[in-house]
């Protein structure tokens, strides 16, 4: 079950929709519990702009802005932060991972990069955009990076 809501987040993340929006169309805004909105709160400080969605009341989606990040976090309806992910820029990307993706794609630049923060432990995916094609390479916060998706350019 882990396994499958840590792949759909992912998936999630890549298309920038929300957990909910990659599972079902029925996805709805909502009004969060107290409990919510105290796990929220207690999660993150000074946060603005943030909206509830969910589609089965079980995963709750918590949309937001944390200073200038768009920031979306993932709770169960017990208050329980499952997981968060946050578009960032290059210059945020660990010192490892920006090196290691300069060394084995030279040719290509940054389009996109995303942290994804489930169960103590960070993931980024960054978007490459090469001459012919598109790399989604993923890489844990030592560097350590794998292909995770590839597309030919049209």
């Amino acid at each position: 079950m882990k396994k499958m809501f840590l792949m759909l987040c992912v998936a999630a993340a890549l298309t920038g929709g929300s957990i909910v929006q990659a599972s079902a169309a029925h996805i709805t805004e909502t009004e969060a519990t107290a409990r919510l909105k105290e796990a929220l709160n207690r999660s993150f400080a000074n946060v603005t702009k943030v909206r509830w969605y969910t589609d089965d009341h079980k995963i709750f989606t918590a949309k937001f802005l944390a200073g200038e990040n768009l920031v979306t976090a993932y709770f169960n309806a017990e208050g329980t932060l499952l997981s968060t992910r946050r578009y960032i820029t290059e210059d945020q990307l660990p010192l490892a991972v920006i090196t290691r993706i300069q060394k084995r794609y030279p040719d290509t630049w940054i389009r996109t990069a995303v942290e994804f923060d489930a169960g103590n432990v960070t993931t980024y995916y960054v978007t490459l955009e090469g001459a012919e094609n598109w790399v989604v390479v993923k890489s844990d916060s030592n560097g350590q990076l794998s292909v995770y998706q590839k597309l030919k350019k049209a």
